[in-house]
């Protein structure tokens, strides 16, 4: 019986979930960078839904539906949209991440840490696949969007903002004094 509590405690603690998450999809290196996602999209904790972005559930499902990543006759695609906001300790849109897992599956299942890990590895491989974000900051950019990070050669050619000049006002003559030479 001991066996099962340690196959629980994996699958439920989340920093062994990211590492175990990226062996099993064939890929070790993801393991330091599930963690790294995992620490700051949830403290690794177990944690279910994130309240701060259940307004963006209804639009997240209508968009996934309309792309086809999830299944308008899966009985557990209907519901709450908040639902299918962000979940569980890496992070992830459910709306957009249950197609990492299979077809027919609640938004919920991304609340256990080992299926969390499991979707973000098995995302982070199609980010490679389709958009050639293959690297940790290839991925970042593709997460944050291409205007908010600057590309690596932009790093190099940035510079320390100019300060503004600082304006010395021109002395004014003293009441009563004499302009004229």
């Amino acid at each position: 019986m001991a066996w099962l509590f340690e196959l629980l405690r994996l699958v439920f603690e989340p920093r062994a979930s990211s590492a175990i998450a990226a062996l099993l999809v064939g890929q070790p290196s993801l393991a330091t960078e599930l963690t790294h996602i995992c620490r700051r999209e949830s403290h690794c904790r177990v944690v279910a839904a994130h309240p701060a972005d259940a307004w963006a559930g209804a639009s997240m499902r209508r968009n996934a539906i309309r792309v086809g990543w999830l299944d308008p006759r899966c009985p557990f695609h209907h519901g709450d949209p908040e639902r299918f906001s962000t979940r569980g300790t890496h992070g992830l849109s459910a709306a957009y991440s249950l197609r990492f897992l299979g077809d027919c599956l609640p938004p919920e299942v991304l609340d256990v840490p080992m299926v969390s890990a499991i979707a973000a590895a098995r995302r982070a491989q199609a980010q490679c696949r389709h958009h050639g974000a293959c690297t940790v900051e290839a991925r970042h950019r593709l997460w944050a969007g291409a205007n908010r990070t600057p590309r690596p050669r932009e790093l190099s050619r940035r510079r320390a903002p100019a300060r503004p000049r600082r304006r010395v006002a021109a002395p004014t003559p003293a009441a009563g004094a004499s302009t004229a030479g």
